[in-house]
């Protein structure tokens, strides 16, 4: 049975496949090119998913490098057998559509324990953080690309916008329709 690999693993082996690189570059360029808005990246977890993969053979030391008076760093490359497991799990996350379950879409199945004027509350709340959401990100967006960073490398940045444009009318429409909904909560 294959090891579970996380979309984290597929960021460290496809940064690792653009030229070695040592942890600390690595998280900076996930900051940089908006990977973490769609990779979990929390305190050592990037350390983790390198010790994974190097346990794995995915990956490999190819050296350490020192910049100025910082301490020495371990520069990691990525293997051909990472490289193969980069397509591999690149192939799978764009070619293939895979159920995922967000807890707004389970607690949306179980929204009419709630009152109606609760589950208005609720939701214009969330319409609240999405519209600002949605303009922080069109703001940062063009930003990013008039700064000249190539449109290549924050797709994930124009999807999840894409996403939350969709979700904004989707909230507005039902927020509208709500009243006629034939509601029967209200066990609050």
């Amino acid at each position: 049975m294959r090891a579970r690999r996380t979309p984290l693993h597929l960021a460290v082996l496809s940064l690792l496949n653009e030229q070695p690189r040592h942890p600390y570059e690595m998280q900076s360029l996930i900051r940089e090119r908006h990977i973490a808005d769609v990779v979990r990246l929390r305190g050592g977890s990037l350390y983790d998913a390198i010790g994974r993969l190097l346990k794995l053979g995915l990956i490999e030391v190819s050296g350490t490098a020192r910049e100025g008076a910082r301490p020495e760093r371990t520069v990691y490359a990525i293997t051909d057998e990472g490289r193969e497991e980069m397509f591999s799990l690149l192939r799978e996350y764009v070619g293939e559509r895979a159920e995922e379950y967000p807890v707004f879409g389970a607690g949306l199945a179980h929204l009419g324990q709630l009152s109606l004027a609760e589950a208005e509350e609720l939701l214009r709340k969330r319409e609240r953080e999405l519209a600002g959401l949605t303009e922080f990100w069109a703001n940062g967006l063009r930003d990013a690309l008039a700064s000249g960073l190539p449109r290549a490398v924050l797709l994930e940045v124009e999807y999840a916008q894409a996403m939350r444009q969709a979700e904004l009318a989707w909230l507005r429409e039902v927020l509208t329709d709500l009243p006629g909904m034939g509601w029967t909560g209200g066990c609050t």
